[in-house]
This record gives structure tokens, sequence and C-alpha cells, in this order.
């Protein structure tokens, strides 16, 4: 009860420390711009490859690469709205040693130019939030994808060395069988070949008598 209890409470952390955007920011041109930041428990390059299969549907365009930050053009910012915009994302290794998290930011203003961003926004803080919260699905549908496709090759993996060692027990099992057989043959061929011997060395000794005999006859 206590191991459940506990492993639970490790989930619950777990889904709130990776899955709750907050407030933050992202640099832009040596300056700090304010964006809306979450922290994904998938590795850099799932989270990109998530990002862009799901946005590029929604927007119909490939994330770009525009002055550092993915972009995807003309995409529904707000659930409902009828006006797209373009979304600018920064996906981020959160450090070296935690590889497999990726930092999210989400830039509430457009990239311009100069030395700061326009004042345009197309989000503000809540609602750029919320855009990464309901993020979260797509890229867990599409990471468990990806572990499905990964253990389907790693079962097709497993099952062709388990046929090729298989296949090698069988011919295996053939040469041991050739050479049990072969060494039945081999004990019959010794077993021939002593009885043989055995004949012989009486034929031997029964010509040796008979040539003592003459020999005994010539002295007389």
């Amino acid at each position: 009860m206590k191991r459940t209890l506990l492993s639970f409470c490790m989930l619950f952390i777990t889904c709130l420390i990776y899955g709750q955007a907050q407030e933050g920011t992202v640099e832009y041109q040596r300056s700090q711009q304010p964006a809306a930041v979450i922290e994904l428990a998938y590795a850099p390059d799932i989270v990109t490859a998530a990002m862009n299969d799901y946005l590029s549907k929604k927007g119909k365009s490939k994330g770009s690469d525009i002055k550092g930050f993915t972009t995807f053009r003309n995409t529904q910012a707000i659930q409902g709205d009828s006006i797209n915009a373009d979304l600018y994302f920064k996906m981020e290794r959160k450090s070296r040693k935690e590889k497999q998290v990726t930092v999210v930011s989400l830039l509430l203003t457009v990239p311009t130019d100069g030395s700061a961003t326009a004042s345009m926004h197309h989000l503000n803080m809540d609602q750029a939030k919320t855009y990464l919260n309901d993020l979260i699905p797509a890229i867990e549908a599409y990471s468990l994808e990806v572990e499905i496709k990964n253990q389907n090759e790693a079962v097709a993996k497993s099952e062709s060395k388990y046929k090729s060692l298989a296949n090698d027990g069988d011919d295996l099992d053939k040469k041991r069988v050739s050479i049990e057989k072969n060494a039945e043959d081999n004990r019959q061929n010794i077993q021939q070949n002593k009885n043989a011997q055995q004949s012989q060395m009486t034929e031997v000794e029964n010509q040796k008598k008979k040539l003592a005999d003459l020999v005994n006859r010539r002295k007389a």
C-alpha cells in the first residue's frame, strides 16, 4: 500500500514538474523576452518531431528556423479563433545531465530585425501557457507512437535473431545426427576390423603351425 501511494505521489510530482506551462522569458538578440515556458520529459528530437507533426497539420506548414526560433506560420493560435498567426517556439535540452528533458518556450511577440521584438502580441501570457499545455497530449501521443514503432522494430529484430538461431540449431542437429551416424558406422567398422584381425591372427598361427610341421619333416 505504501509503495502504491509513493508511486502515485512520484507520478503526481512528475506531472506537476513536467506538465504545466509557466510564465517565463526566452533570450532573443541578447535580451530576455516574455514567453510561456514548459518543461517536458522527452528528448528535444522527440518534442521537435512531435510539434512538427502536429502543428504542420494545424497550420499547413512545417516548422522553419527564423531568427533562432522554430516558426509555424499561419497557425491557429487560439482555439475557435478565425485569425491565424505565426508562432515562434524554441526547443532546448534542459541541461547536459537532463538530456531527456526539453524546455519549450513560446514567444509572445514577433521577432524583428531590430534589437528587440515587436510590440504586436498574438497571444497573452495566459493564452500562451494554455497553448503549450494543450500541446502535451499530442506530444505524448507522438512519443508513444515512436516507442511503439521502435518496439515493433525490436520485436522484429528479436524474432529475426531467433529464427536465425533456430535455423543454426537445425543445421547443428543435422550435423549431430550425421556425426552420430558416422560414429556408429565407425564403431562397426572398428569392431569388424578387430574381428578380422583376430581371425587373421588365427590364420597366421595356423600357417605358422603348418610351416613348422613341414620344417620338422625335413629334419627327420
